[in-house]
């Protein structure tokens, strides 16, 4: 699709003669919430990987942004506008919230010294975008696992997200929170940011997704809008 934030075509990828993805092809537009869906060993988080840069595919295309991609590195995907948030955050919990949200454009800077003043100000530009309130100054240790969350949610959009990834985000958190949660994705789609929901919860792909990309066996099985489903379909 020619406004496709990112495509996927026709992904194969096995690993020692195990087929773990299989002509799998996907496409997500800007401002657009996507499940992915499917039993454990499907193939999701190679997929995820695949997007990221973290695993090469073996043949099939890859094409962000317009531009396509004969290999894809971590960096490349980062600078893309494509951010993954995995189940454990891949916080500092002995740092403070506002060196966590402001550690990747740190270390992107390559800078000699540290500016507190203007970390601070990055830290508070990323929760403003989801109007999160909390003490900057705070170490994640102490923050619940939804305040967790968010803090990894405000550190991706600090880097001009286009596209942010959640693996399992409810799996640990309460009704109200995963509310809180569900609120949050909303003002990101109404800001162009697309998301990519992987879950197994069908009440809640239901109740959060636009579109819905199911897998089984490493293959595509199903793609479209989530209003064509029922519970028992899905």
């Amino acid at each position: 699709m020619p406004n496709s934030l990112i495509t996927l075509q026709n992904i194969n990828k096995s690993f020692a003669g195990v087929r773990a993805l299989q002509d799998v092809s996907i496409s997500i537009q800007p401002g657009e919430v996507r499940c992915l869906a499917g039993e454990n060993g499907s193939g999701k988080s190679t997929l995820i990987k695949i997007i990221a840069g973290v695993y090469a595919r073996d043949s099939g295309a890859v094409i962000i942004n317009g531009k396509s991609y004969e290999k894809i590195a971590p960096l490349d995907s980062i600078r893309e506008g494509i951010q993954i948030i995995y189940q454990d955050f891949s916080l500092f919990p002995n740092l403070t919230v506002a060196e966590n949200i402001a550690m990747n454009w740190q270390l992107a800077k390559k800078g000699a010294f540290v500016n507190w003043r203007e970390i601070k100000e990055l830290a508070m530009k990323g929760i403003s975008r989801i109007n999160m309130d909390i003490d900057i100054t705070r170490k994640v240790k102490e923050l619940s696992v939804a305040q967790k969350q968010l803090v990894a949610i405000a550190r991706a959009l600090l880097h001009d997200a286009k596209l942010i990834i959640m693996d399992e985000p409810t799996a640990t958190l309460t009704n109200r929170e995963v509310e809180t949660l569900f609120g949050i994705i909303d003002d990101l789609k109404n800001q162009g940011i697309s998301i990519l929901f992987v879950s197994h919860k069908l009440n809640e792909v239901f109740q959060v997704s636009d579109t819905i990309t199911i897998l089984r066996n490493g293959r595509k099985v199903y793609d479209g809008d989530t209003e064509n489903l029922d519970r028992r379909d899905l």
